[in-house]
């Protein structure tokens, strides 16, 4: 539990962090390409330095759901400190707007990072099987 609790946090921190950075260096005036890219880029150095350091890949299929998970409340987070909420009934519908992992979708869709959530919902589960399918075909080609 506690290392899917790890991929999940940092799978999500790796994907959302660069975004946010990125946004708020340029002062929210980010095309499309910008805000696409620095997710995808931070997903890819996760594994890289993974590969260098452990020689092992990340557990692709929880940094996946982190990026699920904490999608809404770093989408979220930033404009709160831009635009604190006036209400606490506005920060109670925020918070459950957060619970609900399809949100990621939407809000995704409406800051324009839709595609590189979309790149790495096909992306991250493929490489989730590839390494298990890859070990499983050296096992076969030993035994015979």
């Amino acid at each position: 539990m506690r290392g899917r609790l790890f991929w999940i946090v940092v799978g999500g921190l790796s994907f959302w962090l660069p975004a946010i950075a990125v946004s708020t260096a340029l002062h929210h005036d980010v095309d499309l390409w910008t805000a696409n890219a620095a997710p995808l880029a931070g997903t890819a150095l996760l594994g890289a330095v993974c590969w260098i350091s452990t020689k092992r890949l990340p557990s692709w299929g929880w940094v996946l759901a982190g990026v699920y998970i904490l999608g809404p409340i770093s989408m979220v987070g930033q404009s709160l400190f831009l635009h604190p909420p006036s209400a606490r009934e506005e920060v109670v519908l925020l918070i459950l707007m957060c619970l609900f992992p399809p949100m990621t979708l939407w809000m995704a869709t409406l800051n324009g990072t839709i595609f590189s959530v979309l790149a790495t919902s096909v992306i991250l589960p493929l490489l989730a099987f590839y390494p298990r399918r890859s070990a499983h075909h050296r096992v076969e080609g030993e035994a015979r």
